[in-house]
């Protein structure tokens, strides 16, 4: 006993001897600044996402307190306005009391919203817009308030300062020095309020950051907006998430354009080309926690026909992953979990995170990895395997189908030959029997069982067509019955000859022609020799 307090004293002497002492300086450097205004958001359309969640945050804050009573609703205004290169994002949520205003603003990393059920918690994105702009800007009035609270930050200035080797300033001082506090005039009429202000918007790409099409179409797949009103399934699909505390959708209009965005999907959904589809069934999914008593996630998948793989341009391509109501990370998130990544650009769907151990991470591009994460993936890769099998199925389906329809199409090329009264004898009998071949391989595709009833069908239907191509094809008097001009031994060298000849044809066409050229000429011989 006495050698093990002996051993734990001289443990805790040389702990103490490698901890700091309470004097050791913490130091915070001016970069931190750095990395959470350009280094964490690589793609810019992030920043809306980042103040839209935030806004929409605020607006849950308001439904709690019973502020949208009558015909007032959350709202969200995205002004653009390219000329001036501004971007302004307001929204009507509880806005931020005065007296909080400078604290909550010029925090880094210090939300309260951690450890509640709000989107941003981190404390950095909303600086997010200061890769993309010069000046940034923040004015509230919270409810009950009648002083509007502005502060804006310097981005040229604080770029300066980021460049400034020989700047000494902690994180402190450089906040200090780029952000100013002020309180403007604002109309009353604006109620309570907060609004985000980009200024000198850096013109990028082919200027999407001010583009009202890009910005809805970014917002359309990514923000809690609802589903089209015109798409069947929607009140389905509202439903299910709403019974699972997933409702917070919030209007949302851009410049130009007075009605709230909405999903980009439709009844009828585009492939690649100018094929289209409709939306058939409908899967609703749920995901256990690892314990098996609740469920960390809920989602949905919308079968079709998968015909082939959706453009990234419409919006809804690929089973997506969101987390209360948006979305993390892009289309391609999910597509290791398919027998063929490609897959994935066949599916329309969402899974829903419900459980609070599910986080996602800094830059909302995935989730932060653990135990949960795993278990959800785990249980969306079943669901991604089952729809590999059936975009394998479909796609060798059609397959099939398309064979079987280019040897109708080879077919029907050779019946031209039947009809042609010019065409000799032998290659109407040679491509008569190809046709019937053909017929033959056709039908026995459409009665065998091992090939699913879609395919079948679809064959027999290319198999009767064929068959009543055949049947219109009348008997035509040949040119020249198998070379009868010539002596029957001659004419079965001669024949067998031809026949080679033939099978290097590349068509029908240039057999015909070929052998009638051969056939008369031999024939000319023939009489000049004897």
């Amino acid at each position: 006993m006495n050698n093990a307090v002996a051993m734990a004293r001289l443990s805790e002497r040389r702990s103490r001897s490698i901890n700091a002492t309470d004097g050791d300086e913490v130091i915070i450097g001016k970069d931190v600044l750095e990395l959470v205004t350009g280094a964490m958001y690589v793609d810019p359309m992030t920043i809306f996402r980042e103040y839209i969640q935030n806004a929409v945050d605020s607006i849950d804050v308001g439904r709690a307190a019973n502020l949208y009573r009558g015909s007032a609703r959350p709202r969200i205004e995205v002004s653009l306005d390219s000329a001036n290169r501004t971007i302004k994002i307001k929204d009507n949520g509880t806005g931020i009391a005065a007296s909080e205003f400078w604290k909550r603003m010029t925090s880094i990393g210090a939300s309260g919203k951690r450890g509640s059920q709000q989107r941003g918690f981190r404390g950095v994105g909303r600086l997010s817009g200061l890769g993309y702009a010069s000046e940034l800007l923040f004015r509230s009035r919270a409810v009950g308030e009648q002083r509007v609270s502005q502060l804006s930050w310097n981005g040229r200035r604080l770029r300066e300062i980021l460049r400034d080797g020989k700047y000494a300033g902690g994180l402190d001082d450089v906040i200090r020095a780029v952000a100013d506090f002020s309180t403007p005039s604002v109309p009353e009429t604006d109620g309570h309020f907060l609004e985000v202000e980009l200024r000198g918007v850096a013109r990028i790409g082919n200027d999407a950051l001010l583009n009202p099409d890009e910005v809805r179409a970014y917002l359309g797949q990514s923000a809690p907006v609802p589903f089209s009103a015109s798409l069947n399934c929607a009140p389905q699909l509202q439903g299910y998430l709403a019974s699972h505390g997933i409702a917070s959708e919030v209007d949302i209009v851009v410049t130009g354009d007075d009605a709230p965005i909405t999903r980009p999907l439709t009844n009828r959904i585009r492939t690649h080309g100018r094929n289209t589809d409709s939306l058939k069934e409908v899967e609703l999914v749920e995901i256990p926690s690892l314990d098996g008593l609740t469920l960390d996630a809920i989602g949905w998948v919308i079968h079709h026909s998968y015909l082939g793989a959706i453009p990234r341009t419409a919006g809804y391509a690929g089973i997506r992953l969101r987390a209360g109501n948006i979305q993390v990370g892009g289309a391609n998130l999910l597509d290791s979990l398919f027998t063929e990544p490609r897959f994935n650009s066949w599916c329309v769907g969402e899974i829903h995170v419900l459980s609070n151990r599910i986080v996602p991470n800094g830059r909302r591009d995935d989730f932060e990895q653990n135990a949960h994460y795993q278990n959800l993936l785990s249980h969306a890769a079943g669901i991604a395997a089952r729809v590999s099998k059936l975009c394998r199925d479909r796609s060798m389906q059609r397959n099939r189908v398309r064979r079987a329809a280019l040897l109708k199409q080879a077919a029907d090329e050779q019946l031209l030959i039947l009809r042609d009264r010019k065409s000799p004898a032998m290659i109407k009998e040679h491509y008569r029997k190809l046709v019937t071949k053909t017929l033959g391989q056709l039908r026995r595709i459409a009665e065998d069982n091992n090939f699913s009833v879609d395919d079948r069908r679809a064959i027999g239907t290319i198999a009767n067509s064929l068959a009543k191509s055949m049947a219109d094809v009348r008997p035509s008097r040949a040119s020249d019955p198998a070379a009868s001009f010539l002596p029957p031994k001659q004419r079965k060298i001669f024949l067998a000859t031809l026949k080679l000849v033939i099978g290097c044809c590349d068509t029908p066409e240039q057999a015909a022609q070929l052998t009638r050229r051969v056939m008369d000429r031999a024939r000319r011989r023939y009489k000049q020799q004897h």
